[in-house]
């Protein structure tokens, strides 16, 4: 009686193979479960983690916006290239640039840089003539410095050999002889090319007769191209975009020019190899 009680407990409290198998498929489909979910956790969050371990480099400034900086800062420079220690009033009184023609040739476009006259001669204010003198030594620098091409002009022949020599000196150009008309303003029909115009016309002489004014002032001012000219007593300074008033016959003042020209071209070459500007 005892043992088949026993036998009946045994069997009432014993679990089905069946019933053993499903517990274990649902344990193994809940980690399964569990494990997936972890992953796809992980792979929503890995990407951000790799992107604040990992931050982007800073990408560099084109060369081209680098230099265009680099000139830049220059124009807001007063004065880049130190024209203003080149010259000073005595300097200029000393090379005679005050000097000019008899009163009676005097343009009307000259009478407002003229100081007054004496013996019949007019006399050139100093006062004026420094300030843009100065302005045009450094517009001819900047030019330069920009990699801009200069051509120096003037018809006179006592200086015709030493304007050439300074356009040679200093890597640039020069036209000392008689204008051919059209030389600006019908290139290609006279050349049969393309022209390559200057960026900045330099005249240390604005005349092409006592009574003519140069042809290539003419032309430059039709083709908008900037010219800088020493401008006496007797010319006109209207067509000149950078006038300098002061004596244009005198060897002293052509020598004082030319020699303030060649200081300014070759510092403002010297500082665009060194400011790296290529």
């Amino acid at each position: 009686m005892a043992a088949s009680i026993r036998r009946a407990v045994l069997k009432a409290c014993s679990v089905p193979a069946n019933v053993s198998i499903l517990c274990r498929e649902h344990q193994l489909t809940c980690s399964v479960r569990s494990l997936s979910a972890s992953q796809r956790w992980m792979s929503r969050v890995s990407p951000i983690c790799h992107q604040q371990d990992s931050m982007p480099e800073p990408t560099p400034l084109p060369v081209a916006d680098t230099r265009e900086a680099t000139l830049n800062a220059t124009l807001q420079h007063e004065d880049y290239f130190g024209v203003k220690d080149l010259a000073n009033l005595r300097d200029l009184f000393n090379a005679r640039v005050h000097l000019g023609h008899n009163s009676g040739l005097r343009h009307p476009s000259m009478s407002p840089y003229i100081f007054g006259s004496r013996q019949g001669c007019d006399m050139i204010d100093l006062d004026q003539t420094l300030p843009l003198l100065c302005q045009a030594l450094n517009v001819t620098g900047h030019v330069v410095y920009r990699g801009g091409m200069l051509l120096f002009l003037s018809r006179q022949t006592q200086v015709l050999p030493w304007v050439e020599r300074l356009a040679r000196e200093v890597g640039e150009y020069s036209h000392c002889r008689p204008w051919r008309t059209g030389t600006f303003t019908n290139a290609s029909s006279l050349f049969g090319t393309l022209p390559i115009y200057p960026e900045l016309c330099i005249f240390l002489g604005t005349q092409d007769t006592v009574f003519e004014t140069h042809r290539g002032v003419i032309e430059a001012s039709k083709l908008l191209i900037p010219t800088v000219g020493v401008v006496d007593t007797n010319c006109d300074a209207e067509p000149i975009t950078y006038p300098v008033p002061g004596n244009d016959d005198s060897p002293a003042a052509l020598h004082f020019y030319m020699g303030l020209f060649r200081s300014v071209v070759l510092r403002a070459k010297a500082r665009r190899k060194a400011d790296g500007v290529e």
